[in-house]
Order: structure tokens, then C-alpha cells, then sequence
């Protein structure tokens, strides 16, 4: 019988994919027809796939990513993790450039003891990025400062300590709406509970879109490499998904399915294969 952190991940993992094949079955036709008219010529269909999919497109929104592993290596049980994440572009620049902070909160269940699992939140993880291209560039680039805050509710969950450290971001636009990229991340704990282990996390994910004609639809690439110097655990997969990207009205919607195989992997409890969901929703802001 599956324990209660089980049946509430396997809810998630069920209902989060219905709702991403719901917007994704919506006809391509009908959700480009409704920006003929109100939406400005130069917001053509590739351009809205290339600044949804673009981590430093002036877009403001809330993304919502489920990873799904069912099977793990050396552990039995199921993986889950739920992010919800805001995307603020301040209204005023700073040193006339313009940043997007990024506020992610992970709900996660994971294996806890080989009986039980722990269900909750992670910690908060903060991102800022200033954009320091200039505009109308083919490749643009981003970096800025990264906080952890410890909000695990459990030690399962989180690593108990203060973390900063540091975000890069590069993406090459191309013709026809698609986009080829990664975000480098790096950090390590200055504070919290002494009796935990302190961190040393660096991460690469990846970030490609390979746009199909006018469609709205496109072939994505975004796996998250993880290297924890700290505990010697390292985890590198590789994807291949679609996505499909839709503006109705002023809101820009971004559905992915990707699934995600493991080609390297070091420790225990890592995923062998995840699924990973995503849903988007976005709007334009220009900063002052």
C-alpha cells in the first residue's frame, strides 16, 4: 500500500500532465488566429516562441514545472518536484540596465527511509540577472546574484543552511523564433544549522528551442545538469520534449512535455528517467 507522501505525489504527477496535454490539444490554428488582429505586426508567432522560451525576454509571469521520477537508483519509491516560480521585472533600472528576479519555492516528496517518505516545501532559491546585452542583440546575456533561504519543512527537503552564490545566462536568438542557450548557476552556505553538511552546488541546464515554421509549436532541449562538489553526487540527463506556445488575449502561454533520461549519474537516489511538465504563463513589461 503506498504511503501518504506517495498518493499525494502521484496526484500531482497525474493531474498536472492532463492539464499541459489540455492546452496542448487546443488547435494551433485557433490560439494564432485571436493575435491577427490585436496583436502588433512585429508580434509574429516565432518571435512569441522565441521571447516565451528566452530566460531574458522582458516578460513577466509565473511558470509552474513538475519533475516526475518513478524509479530511482538504489532507493525504491517515486521522486516528485513541484516548482512554482514568480518572474518580477523591477519598473525602474539600475545602472540603466534592466534585471529579472526570479523567486522559485519547490513542493517536493522524496523517499525519506526505505518505509516512509517526506512531503513538503524546499528552500526558497532567489535569482537575479541583469541583462548587460544590448538590445535588439542576436546573443544576449545575463548574470546577477543567487540566495538559497532555508524553508525546508523537513530535513529531507532542503540543506538547512543560508546559501549565495551566482547566475549566468546566455541565450543566441536565431531566425524563425529558436533559441539555443544555458544558465550556469553556482553556490555555497554562509549560514545555518552547524550540524548539517555545507554546500558547494553548481548547475547547467541547457536551454534550446528549435521552433517548427509558424505553428506556435517547438522541439525543446532542457535538462538540469547538477554537480554537488560538496557530497561527491552528480546527475546529467538528457531530454528531448515539445512544447507548444500560445497568446490569448495579453497572456502569453508556454506548455512543455519533455522526457528526461540520465546518461551520468554518481549516488544514491538519483532518477534513472523523469518526466518533466511545464506550464507558463506570461506578460510584456518594458522597464522605465
Amino acid at each position: 500500500m503506498p504511503v501518504r507522501g506517495q498518493r499525494r505525489s502521484q496526484r500531482v504527477s497525474l493531474a498536472f500532465p492532463a492539464l499541459v496535454l489540455i492546452v496542448l490539444l487546443v488547435p494551433a490554428h485557433h490560439a494564432l488566429a485571436q493575435t491577427q488582429t490585436p496583436t502588433p505586426p512585429h508580434h509574429t508567432a516565432a518571435s512569441v516562441v522565441s521571447q516565451s522560451n528566452n530566460p531574458l525576454s522582458n516578460l513577466i509571469g509565473f511558470n509552474f514545472n513538475e519533475y516526475y521520477a518513478s524509479t530511482l537508483y538504489d532507493a525504491d519509491g517515486v521522486l516528485s518536484v513541484f516548482n512554482m516560480q514568480g518572474v518580477i521585472i523591477p519598473t525602474s533600472r539600475h545602472a540603466d540596465l534592466y534585471h529579472l528576479i526570479r523567486i522559485t519555492m519547490p513542493v517536493i516528496t522524496t523517499p525519506a527511509t526505505p518505509t516512509s517518505y517526506a512531503s513538503g516545501f524546499g528552500d526558497l532559491v532567489l535569482q537575479d540577472a541583469f541583462k548587460f546585452s544590448k538590445a535588439n542583440a542576436k546573443t544576449e546575456w545575463g548574470v546577477g546574484p543567487l540566495l538559497v533561504a532555508p524553508t525546508a519543512t523537513s530535513d529531507a527537503l532542503g540543506a538547512g543552511k543560508w546559501q549565495a552564490g551566482v547566475a549566468l545566462v546566455m541565450i543566441r536568438l536565431f531566425k524563425g523564433g529558436s533559441i539555443f542557450g544555458g544558465i550556469l548557476t553556482w553556490q555555497t552556505d554562509f549560514a545555518g544549522d552547524s550540524a548539517r553538511p555545507g554546500t558547494n552546488l553548481a548547475t547547467f541546464q541547457p536551454d534550446m528551442a528549435f521552433a517548427l515554421g509558424s505553428t506556435g509549436f517547438y522541439l525543446s532541449s532542457s535538462p538540469i545538469w547538477t554537480f554537488d562538489f560538496e557530497n561527491d553526487r552528480y546527475l546529467i540527463p538528457f531530454s528531448l520534449g515539445f512544447g507548444k506556445v500560445m497568446e490569448l488575449d495579453k497572456t502569453i502561454v508556454n506548455v512543455t512535455i519533455e522526457p528526461q533520461i540520465t546518461v551520468y549519474h554518481k549516488g544514491e537516489q538519483q532518477p534513472s528517467a523523469q518526466l518533466f511538465l511545464g506550464l507558463t504563463l506570461q506578460w510584456r513589461r518594458t522597464p522605465k
